[in-house]
């Protein structure tokens, strides 16, 4: 081993991923393990991300097959007859999981935000696409890698598995939402929604929170579309929202939550309370 790998071993000794790390170093170039290996480290997306939920062991295995990648907007990254199988982790942007009908109709039936996990293990055919809403910056897996990776890990079998139950549970909260919401409601839910995971989960704490300001994932037919609301529905929503000061319009989908309390109350039916 020459001086600079061992400056570089003895620079990571102290390294909180300990010993692993040091083998992991030792196992393949120096330079390609360092970069991996650090980028993970600054990521994001690290603590709230699946990887948080690894072992180390686990996640040094991952590190070995994980790719990142930029994708523009309105490419897929998952689902479809023509997509190769992977899998991604988002690290930034936003995903729309879309509903392709036989008639060769659409249907926006959920987003993905910084930190979620896109695509199913073992499966086949979802009848979904995930498509970029935004460009995106992701960790994307080989499928097979990825599945086999699954099924010597139990504890990356597990995470998934949980995230794949809190989506579950999202999905039940959007049928909800579409189900029995006004209009008024679900066009407050959906921007309470993006505003909380483009910000931290910040609107969970809406009374400390003010001016938050972020640009929309999905176009005004887009946000019509997976609410199930007419254009001209979402349209008046909007300016009426901005006619009271709850929020201001930008260009290029720009948008600023001036009231994030009344936005929430609003979301939950509760808008004449703040009269």
């Amino acid at each position: 081993m020459n001086d600079y790998s061992n400056k570089h071993l003895i620079s990571i000794n102290s390294h909180p991923l300990g010993r692993p790390y040091v083998d992991l170093i030792r196992n393949h170039p120096p330079r390609f393990a360092v970069s991996t290996r650090i980028k993970c480290v600054q990521c994001a997306v690290r603590r709230t991300g699946p990887c948080s939920a690894l072992t180390t062991e686990t996640a040094n295995e991952l590190s070995r097959i994980v790719h990142r990648r930029r994708i523009p907007a309105g490419q897929v990254l998952y689902g479809g007859a023509d997509h190769q199988k992977t899998f991604s982790i988002i690290v930034d942007g936003v995903v729309k999981l879309v509903n392709m009908q036989p008639d060769g109709g659409n249907q926006i039936v959920g987003l993905q935000f910084p930190s979620d996990f896109v695509g199913r293990p073992f499966a086949d055919d979802t009848g979904l696409i995930a498509e970029a809403a935004t460009n995106l910056d992701v960790c994307a897996f080989s499928g097979s890698a990825f599945e086999t990776l699954m099924q010597t890990h139990p504890d990356l079998e597990r995470t998934i598995f949980k995230r794949t139950l809190d989506d579950l549970d999202a999905a039940r909260r959007w049928m909800f939402m579409i189900a029995r919401k006004t209009a008024e409601e679900r066009v407050a839910s959906l921007l309470v929604l993006i505003a909380g995971k483009l910000n931290g989960d910040t609107a969970d704490d809406a009374a400390s929170v003010s001016d938050l300001e972020f640009a929309l994932p999905l176009s005004r037919t887009e946000i019509a579309e997976c609410l199930g609301l007419r254009l001209e529905t979402v349209s008046r929503q909007f300016a009426a929202l901005k006619a009271e000061g709850v929020i201001a319009t930008g260009r290029r989908r720009g948008i600023r939550v001036c009231d994030l309390t009344s936005l929430a109350a609003r979301a939950q039916g509760h808008a004449q309370l703040m009269a």
